[in-house]
């Protein structure tokens, strides 16, 4: 499996990328923001393609779809740009699909919503449920059987983007041999968690990237307690922590650090598959877990976690790292982009580094837990009288993001001045790989100058970077501009050399990762169990840290297992006993 994965990622480096979000219940955006990148232009078809007399990007008449709309906290229209209106709508209504849109929320209320609208049968035609909910849609005629849609409305751009990792994501989606729904293609690397921390703390205070828990500790007690600024007030402190969803692939996620101590929860189901061949949940290593805890114990009654944590989710978590409050936290490699934008603004030698998560097992070095499973899956409601739409709406999402026929197209889609782009598309799209593929080739180009093999996204990350550093390193800037904002927050990604993409380079370069065993739908068992199980890890995990004995993590696990887990492991077992 392992080697399998790695061919497949090596492949996938060497297709042409495309743009994506990190989708919710509906048509979403995320906070990873400008980081989801497009690649190189191609020929295109025309936005109205006959194959025969079949139209694989439209309607000869006006067909009105249902949809939801939800937005990450930080996001901003661009420009004139609304829900309703922006160039993806254009498209849409240029090709008679019209889009009605029922509500409009931000993406943390945006499952609660959907789940309401379901219950009264008045929901969205169009939803992009995690693989749990996909699962039970189907079982439930939520959502419609796309299987036959498919194979007459697919591109071959489509079909060519869902053949990217060799047909696996497609793969684990059918379900008894039937589709109902197309999955987002993903780059695993863009979820693997880092430790992002201000290097200008560590200068003032002359202390190190920590590269142990236990020189994590201490460093969070520097930031707290060591008066870092000068100002005779302790104002500061180490680490943030997201609370409240707790095990997440967003910041402030603390299955990072349980990563650090060899126990890999993932976002709550999560199975790994030992030397002997048995498969465990990453959080049944009782050892690392009671490690882990009782590390962020002990932080929390010294006070360098926040004393408010508990009540604390990944958008106040960028309140906190965006005020210049908190000096180390954890998440995706994105997680820097916001933080950078907000703090220069109020301290100009502000400097966010991102590293590995250190190592709490001492074993010269920890590994992050890369899960391959497919997290969003794009599906048509039963009750829509043209399915086929969802095909069509893929199509047109996978041509303008991936196959723009020039520059201006790309722009156009992807988004530029005065644009919100991507993020307005109701089926964004993502090539495995892209960005990795960007943090090269930029990176390349910003030491060297030569842009020559830079296409025209990587261009416009170039421009936007070198424009940063040049008003930066002048003295003379605006931290509000657009492009300032807007390099500043790219080059925390791709083109600082101690940027995210810069760790995960070293990271993959050394293979420094342990692998999912499960990567497929989750089992009727793990849909049944999971947000349950889910819901008393979390509950633990903050019971503990607040004070309650680390011992009853051990009855925490009894528990577990007892409730639903030991099923949810035997299946993953028999999965992986199948298909090795």
């Amino acid at each position: 499996m392992k080697k399998q994965l790695a061919t497949l990622l090596i492949a996938a480096l060497c297709l042409t990328g495309c743009g994506a979000s990190d989708s919710s219940s509906t048509a979403s955006e995320s906070s990873s923001g400008d980081s989801q990148t497009t690649q190189e232009t191609s020929t295109s078809t025309e936005t109205v393609e006959e194959a025969g007399e079949l139209n694989l990007y439209g309607f000869d008449e006006p067909v009105t779809i249902k949809v939801g709309i939800s937005r990450a906290a930080d996001f901003n229209y661009q420009g004139d740009d609304t829900a309703s209106n922006n160039v993806w709508m254009d498209l849409y209504r240029e090709n008679n699909i019209i889009p009605e849109i029922l509500y409009e929320v931000d993406s943390s209320q945006a499952d609660t919503k959907l789940s309401t609208a379901i219950m009264s049968g008045d929901y969205p035609d169009i939803l992009a449920p995690g693989t749990s909910d996909y699962v039970n849609y189907a079982e439930t005629g939520v959502i419609a059987d796309i299987t036959e849609a498919f194979e007459m409305y697919a591109s071959d751009e489509l079909k060519e983007y869902l053949q990217a990792d060799g047909g696996l994501a497609l793969e684990s989606v059918t379900i008894d041999g039937r589709l109902y729904g197309i999955p987002e293609v993903q780059n695993p690397y863009d979820s693997v968690p880092l430790m992002f921390i201000r290097q200008d703390w560590l200068d003032n205070l002359g202390l190190q990237v920590p590269t142990t828990m236990e020189e994590l500790v201490e460093v969070a007690r520097a930031f707290t307690f060591d008066d870092l600024d000068g100002n005779g007030v302790n104002d500061t402190y180490g680490l943030a922590l997201d609370g409240v969803d707790v095990l997440t692939n967003s910041v402030g996620d603390m299955s990072a650090i349980f990563a650090g101590f060899g126990a890999y929860t993932g976002t709550g189901m999560t199975f790994i598959e030992g030397e002997d061949g048995n498969v465990t949940w990453g959080g049944t290593n009782a050892e690392g877990m009671k490690a882990a805890l009782t590390m962020l114990q002990s932080m929390y009654e010294e006070g360098t976690v926040a004393s408010d944590f508990i009540t604390m989710d990944s958008n106040s978590l960028f309140e906190e790292a965006g005020g210049g409050r908190c000096g180390i936290w954890f998440g995706p490699m994105w997680g820097a982009m916001v933080p950078a934008s907000n703090i220069i603004q109020s301290d100009p030698d502000a400097h966010i580094t991102s590293a590995p998560v250190p190592d709490g097992l001492d074993q010269g070095g920890s590994k992050a837990l890369l899960s391959t499973s497919v997290s969003t899956v794009y599906c048509v409601s039963s009750q829509c009288e043209n399915p086929e739409v969802l095909i069509k709406l893929l199509n047109l999402s996978v041509q303008k993001l991936c196959y723009p026929v020039d520059n201006d197209e790309f722009f156009t889609y992807y988004g530029g001045a005065g644009r919100t782009g991507w993020k307005t598309c109701l089926t964004p799209t993502l090539t495995p790989l892209k960005n990795y593929d960007n943090y090269q080739k930029e990176s390349a180009a910003l030491a060297s100058g030569d842009t020559s093999e830079l296409n025209a996204e990587q261009t416009s990350d170039y421009e936007n970077m070198a424009a940063f550093l040049e008003m930066y390193e002048s003295g003379d800037f605006d931290a509000t501009d657009a492009v300032f904002s807007s390099g500043i927050a790219l080059y925390t990604v791709f083109g600082d050399p101690e940027g995210s993409y810069a760790a995960l380079d070293q990271m993959i370069k050394n293979d420094e990762f342990v692998y999912s065993a499960y990567n497929t739908l989750p089992t009727e068992s793990m849909s049944e169990n999971s947000a349950t199980l889910k819901k008393m890890t979390v509950e633990t995990i903050v019971k503990i840290i607040t004070g309650d004995s680390v011992d009853t993590y051990d009855e925490f696990l009894e528990s577990w297992y007892a409730l639903g887990g030991q099923e949810c492991i035997d299946d993953a077992q028999a999965w992986v006993d199948a298909n090795n």
